[in-house]
């Protein structure tokens, strides 16, 4: 095992209204800061840009599913609420980032 095979998992059904109010958090108190908070600021919404696009291929993958008539009222429940949650999330950025405020 090489250092650089280190990584980590994030749950972003269980836990990611944790994982993105954390990276939220960080974006808007380093963004204004010094040089090194502001490379702080930028990697914590790379990641969060990237759960968001994690999600949303996910979401995909579901939908995929339903066009091939495997679907049930789970996977409806699972997948409207991860819709609901990706564009909360989405409108969260948005305002993080000023676009919304």
């Amino acid at each position: 095992m090489a250092f650089g095979d280190i990584e980590v998992a994030v749950n972003l059904f269980s836990e990611g209204d944790k994982f993105f109010d954390l990276l939220k958090a960080a974006i808007r108190d380093w963004q204004k800061g010094w040089a090194h908070e502001r490379g702080r600021a930028a990697y914590a919404l790379d990641l969060y840009q990237r759960g968001l696009d994690t999600m949303k291929q996910h979401i995909e993958k579901v939908k995929a599913k339903v066009e091939s008539g495997f679907f049930t009222a789970e996977d409806q429940r699972i997948l409207s609420r991860l819709e609901e949650r990706v564009a909360y999330w989405e409108k969260k950025l948005r305002e993080v980032q000023g676009q919304d405020a």
